[in-house]
């Protein structure tokens, strides 16, 4: 009787426990989306039980889009709750802001096409510049990328 009390006290914290607000503070070429957020709930948690979640904390939201092959959705808030509200909720894991990023112009290369630093993938994809002006190395840093393929009937992809 006591292991049936102590597993259902660790689910009971599970549900309720807070998740995690990610915030990217302020970097170039990026433009957060004001109150715009993506949610990421925990396994077994459906679009619904989000929505109950944040309507029990009278949160004031639209879906921008619910996410099937990623289990979360994509909201507006207009009420004054922010990601750190929203990842307190039971039931979410993981709270970002929705972030534009822009591209940066591009500079023609004034190197040779021997020099050996051309070799170096830093250096072309100007990795080595983010390392020596922000000191970042990207330790502890998840890059996702959600490919839904090629329309290989579109004309860009007509034989010629």
């Amino acid at each position: 009787m006591k292991i049936a009390a102590i597993l259902s006290t660790l689910a009971a914290a599970t549900l309720v426990s807070a998740g995690t607000f990610h915030d990217v503070g302020k970097l170039e070429n990026i433009n957060v989306v004001p109150n715009g957020y993506i949610i990421e709930y925990q396994a077994g948690v459906s679009h619904k039980d989000a929505q109950n979640a944040l309507n029990s904390r009278k949160v004031d939201y639209n879906v921008r889009n619910q996410y099937n092959i990623f289990n979360g959705a994509a909201i507006s808030v207009k009420s004054g709750h922010d990601g750190k509200d929203i990842a307190s909720l039971p039931g979410v894991k993981n709270v970002w802001p929705i972030t534009l990023y822009r591209i940066p112009k591009v500079q023609k290369s004034t190197k040779k096409g021997t020099d050996p630093e051309v070799g170096n993938l830093h250096s072309m994809t100007g990795v080595d510049k983010v390392h020596k002006k922000y000191k970042l190395t990207g330790k502890g840093i998840k890059v996702g990328i959600i490919d839904t393929g090629v329309d290989y009937k579109h004309p860009a992809f007509a034989a010629s």
